[in-house]
């Protein structure tokens, strides 16, 4: 399996801020991955932010070089 590294980003009214980022092996289809990912950063204790209710949680690509997986999640006061 891949490895690959996952961000996680904590979004509040008015700021987005890197709280975390850590390595996981992913599978090869990318919607699994990012579905794989969710769910981890789900068991590390954070709310995750749906794409649909305005986050961001998505495969992402750097000039054909650099991926990672970035995983929105609300803000520890519970804002968002």
């Amino acid at each position: 399996m891949k490895k690959i590294e996952v961000v996680v980003l904590e979004t509040g009214p008015d700021y987005l801020d890197k709280v975390e980022s850590f390595q996981m092996e992913i599978p090869g289809n990318k919607n699994q991955a990012v579905a794989k990912a969710i769910k981890t950063v789900e068991d590390r204790g954070y709310e995750v932010l749906p794409d649909d209710q305005g986050g961001c949680n998505t495969y992402v690509t750097v000039a054909n070089e650099k991926e990672y997986i970035a995983v929105t999640v609300r803000s520890a006061e519970g804002e968002g």
